[in-house]
This record gives C-alpha cells, sequence and structure tokens, in this order.
C-alpha cells in the first residue's frame, strides 16, 4: 500500500514538475515578446518622428507655394486678356505645384504606413500622426481647391470669349484654353474616414 501512494506521490510530482517547467516557459515566450513588441514599438515611434521633420520641410515649402501661386493666379484671372496672355506660365506653375504636392506625399509613406488608426505609448509619436494627417490632408485638399478655382476662372474666360464672338460663323476665328488636368490629385480625401476633408475650399 505503501509502494502505491510512493507510485501515487511521485507521479504527482512528476507532473508538477512538468506543469512548473511548461508555464516557466509560457511566461518567458511572453516576456520575451511583450520586450520584443515594445522595442519594435518604440523603433517605429522613433522613426515616424524622424519622419516627420522631412514631412514637415515639404508641408512648409507647399504651403509657401501656394501663397506665390494664389497671388500670380489671383493678378493673371483678374482681367480676362491676362489669361490668354499669360496662360502657358499659369500651367508651369500648376504643374510645378502639383510636383511639390507629389513630394509631399513622398516624403509621408512611412507615415501613411504607420500612423493611419494607429496608437503608440510614445505621445509625441502620437501627435505627430495626427499632425501628419491634418497637414497631408490640407496640402491635397487645398491643391485640389486651388486648381478647382482655377478651372472656374478659365470657364469664364472661354464663356467670354464665345459671348464676345458668338457673331462669327466659325469658332476657329477664337480659340478657348484648356482647363488644368491635375496627373494625380483630383477627388479631395480623408485618409482617416473622419468624415471631415481638411483643406477643401479653404481660401
Amino acid at each position: 500500500m505503501k509502494r502505491e501512494y510512493a507510485k501515487l506521490f511521485s507521479f504527482l510530482i512528476g507532473i508538477a514538475f512538468i506543469l512548473s517547467g511548461i508555464i516557466f516557459t509560457l511566461t518567458r515566450v511572453y516576456k520575451n515578446n511583450k520586450a520584443q513588441s515594445i522595442e519594435e514599438e518604440n523603433i517605429i515611434a522613433a522613426e515616424i518622428k524622424n519622419v516627420y521633420e522631412s514631412f514637415k520641410i515639404k508641408t512648409e515649402e507647399f504651403s509657401t507655394k501656394r501663397d506665390l501661386i494664389n497671388s500670380d493666379i489671383s493678378e493673371y484671372v483678374s482681367y480676362y486678356t491676362g489669361i490668354e496672355k499669360n496662360y502657358n506660365d499659369m500651367i508651369e506653375e500648376l504643374k510645378e505645384y502639383e510636383n511639390l504636392v507629389i513630394e509631399v506625399e513622398d516624403t509621408a509613406v512611412y507615415l501613411k504606413k504607420h500612423c493611419l488608426n494607429e496608437s503608440y505609448s510614445d505621445q509625441d509619436a502620437n501627435n505627430k500622426c495626427n499632425a501628419y494627417i491634418i497637414n497631408y490632408e490640407k496640402t491635397v485638399n487645398s491643391f485640389i481647391s486651388d486648381i478647382e478655382f482655377f478651372n472656374s476662372k478659365i470657364d469664364e474666360y472661354n464663356n467670354w470669349i464665345i459671348s464676345e464672338n458668338e457673331e462669327l460663323d466659325n469658332e476657329d476665328k477664337y480659340t478657348k484654353v484648356e482647363r488644368y488636368k491635375a496627373t494625380k490629385y483630383k477627388e479631395y480625401i480623408d485618409i482617416n474616414n473622419d468624415g471631415t476633408y481638411l483643406g477643401r475650399n479653404s481660401d
């Protein structure tokens, strides 16, 4: 009888050692995974803050360029003869303007990948992500808004040309000008799907 108790006791001791080993292993794996996860998050957060500085510089360049563009366009389209005279220069300026939006987007590839629908224990990284969302939406939507304004003036000019020459039988006797066709940015964006299109129809 004592032998059977001894066997049972030894068996239970063996099971306890096995369970202890499993628990120890799982705990160790969990701690290692958690430590690795924290390390990876810290690396991402640090890169977000680093990349944001380049992004910020580009958005500031865009803002400066936008002021110049709006000043030039307003001057060119303030009278119809200015549109015809300065049309080619305006188109070239708008191409440069769109290329700057592309540069802004190119600097933000990492931010787009790691900021949307993500949150970090590093509050500064979260702030940079929020600033990225705001400034990127404003950049693209402001550009689209500016192009819409420019094209509305082109439409007004073309309608004026037609009305001024409607007595002519041959339309080839006057020339309408083309609207600016953006190569990439054609629709307003809401990258975080919050229902707000920042920069849309902004002044």
